[in-house]
């Protein structure tokens, strides 16, 4: 007996409250919450009523009158009325300096707040009608007065009046969390903080992806990525606003249309945006389009949509990502090291701006890398395009090519003195065109026919041959990297026409759907042996100078038709 009586009174008491708690689960009774060191605790096992009297003070009522609220079941009918919430809390412990705080979320209506039967708390106004209920503070909490929050099983009652209903989101959809009050605080100004830091790196991505876009001649990827920083921006500042301004407890019906919207926007966006990047068919973009729609509109509902379409929004990013290291594209690996992370955070529960973040910035780091990669590339191009302009200089006035073209201009001088003077101003034409367009990087379209043309007035004057071009399409605004066609030209002469004395060359154009198209055709005789419609100086010209100006978005093939030779120019808009 003297044993017992030495044992802590304290002690004494836990021992004897799970007792009755594990007394309590053998006959069927919910646990309740438990609460130890202030920890934050979010109170569950609700029990509900149907508030009779919401204009008289509260009484409390007997247990027959109270029901599970089971979280599962449609809860439709819950939504409009008076209500009593009744659930309890254990404390364990009542720590020196706890000061427990009262943390009602997203409870969209008026409520009262009553711990142990006794009224702590009241936030808006209860009603039994709509005009005059009024909606409380959106960002409300409450500090418990230390004689209420002593060792022991406590009761907390709310009583609920919800009579405007703006969105799917209901009151049943809130909690209330109970803890330490300085520490659930400053949890909330941490993530405030983290929250505008986050959007501070967002919005160096946003505003350098909106640079890139702007700059590298309209290049989707980076607008399309500029445009996930923004919505993200967006949703922190919708999620902080409260920090800042006073907003009622219908606050939250705003929050859950445009938390939907992101969201949908958001798993819309990233895939296409990877399909972007990786230079995949538009195709694809409509059928991720498409999936994600059904995924939203078939599977999810109010408590899964961040998970489903974050779900939904990994598996198609790491199928794209693991499509490109197939295709082994350079930037494959490194979006495939962010999505890593990316699942990460999803199975610890990270927050859909948080998991998007963590794509968004990897992404920007190989983006950045990217477009370093390629400015290198285009810079080597320059380089080589130079050295390739002066071999073409070279080519077009070497020793042999004047001396034959003066020979021919003495012959003429003999036989035709006009006709002499036509081949002098072409070829002064030819040489004056070449000086003036071989530096630059993009000339008209219109400037380039007449080189050619030139060049073919001289050679018919050389050989005593009838050569000619003929061209369709529109020339108002199209632009080419100079001597591209010129070159063409020259080696279709060469390879084509040595036992001719007469040759058409046809040039067209057509605008497609995603840029222009060029033809070039001849009527060359090219037997069986002849496999070159071009140089190989002249093919390497044509690649360098189109990579300079269309890095990454030409086509060039140069082939032996039936009746001559083709080659076609494709350049990209994007």
């Amino acid at each position: 007996m003297n044993r017992l009586l030495s044992i802590p009174r304290k002690t004494v008491k836990v021992v004897l409250l799970f007792l009755v708690l594990f007394v309590s689960s053998l006959i069927g009774e919910e646990k309740p919450d438990t609460l130890f060191s202030g920890a934050p605790v979010r109170l569950s096992n609700w029990q509900i009523a149907k508030d009779l009297s919401p204009q008289e003070p509260f009484t409390a009522l007997p247990d027959s009158a109270w029901h599970r609220l089971d979280p599962h079941r449609n809860l439709t009918n819950l939504s409009e009325g008076n209500w009593l919430l009744r659930t309890s809390l254990f404390i364990a412990d009542t720590a020196n300096n706890n000061i427990l705080g009262l943390f009602p979320q997203y409870l969209v209506t008026a409520y009262e707040i009553y711990w142990d039967g006794i009224k702590i708390a009241s936030n808006g106004t209860v009603a039994t009608d709509s005009e005059q209920e009024k909606a409380g503070g959106f960002g409300f909490s409450r500090a418990l007065p230390p004689a209420y929050s002593g060792y022991g099983i406590h009761t907390i009652v709310l009583r609920i009046s919800n009579h405007q209903n703006y969105s799917p989101w209901k009151w049943y959809h809130g909690s209330l969390v109970v803890g330490n009050y300085e520490t659930v605080l400053l949890k909330l100004t941490r993530r405030g903080y983290q929250a505008f830091f986050i959007s501070g790196v967002l919005f160096i991505a946003f505003l350098f992806n909106l640079f890139l876009f702007f700059n590298r001649r309209g290049r989707i990827e980076h607008f399309l990525l500029s445009l996930i920083c923004f919505f993200l921006i967006s949703d922190f500042l919708v999620t902080q606003a409260p920090m800042f301004f006073e907003f009622t407890t219908n606050y939250a019906h705003f929050e859950y249309y445009f938390y939907n919207a992101l969201t949908v926007l958001l798993a819309v966006l990233f895939p296409a945006f990877f399909i972007k990047i990786f230079s995949f068919s538009k195709s694809l973009i409509g059928a991720s389009v498409f999936v994600n729609l059904f995924v939203y509109f078939t599977l999810t509902d109010i408590t899964n949509t961040f998970q489903i379409m974050a779900l939904s929004v990994l598996i198609q990013s790491t199928l794209l990502a693991i499509l490109a290291v197939i295709k082994k594209h350079r930037e494959g690996i490194a979006i495939s090291a962010g999505l890593l992370f990316a699942w990460a955070a999803y199975f610890f529960d990270f927050a859909f701006p948080g998991l998007a973040t963590i794509i968004v910035v990897g992404t920007s780091f190989s983006t950045a890398r990217q477009f370093a990669i390629k400015e290198v590339a285009e810079k080597e191009a320059l380089l080589k395009s130079a050295r390739l302009e002066n071999e073409l200089l070279k080519k077009n006035i070497n020793p042999h090519f004047v001396l034959n073209t003066l020979t021919s201009v003495l012959a003429w001088m003999r036989r035709d003195v006009s006709s002499a003077m036509l081949l002098i101003e072409a070829l002064a034409e030819e040489f004056r065109t070449i000086n003036v367009v071989s530096s630059q990087k993009l000339i008209p379209l219109s400037e380039e026919i007449n080189l050619c043309r030139a060049h073919l007035r001289i050679m018919s004057f050389r050989k005593g041959a009838d050569y000619k071009m003929e061209t369709y399409g529109s020339e108002e605004g199209e632009v080419v990297p100079p001597m591209i066609f010129h070159t063409l030209v020259e080696n279709g002469l060469t390879h084509g026409y040595e036992n001719k004395s007469t040759g058409t060359f046809t040039l067209g154009w057509e605008r497609t759907a995603g840029g222009i198209k060029y033809l070039l055709h001849n009527d060359g005789d090219f037997n069986s042996a002849e496999q070159k419609g071009s140089s190989g100086f002249g093919s390497k010209y044509i690649r360098s100078r189109l990579e300079e100006s269309f890095a990454g978005r030409w086509n060039f093939v140069s082939h032996r038709i039936e009746k001559g030779w083709e080659s076609v120019i494709e350049i990209r808009d994007i």
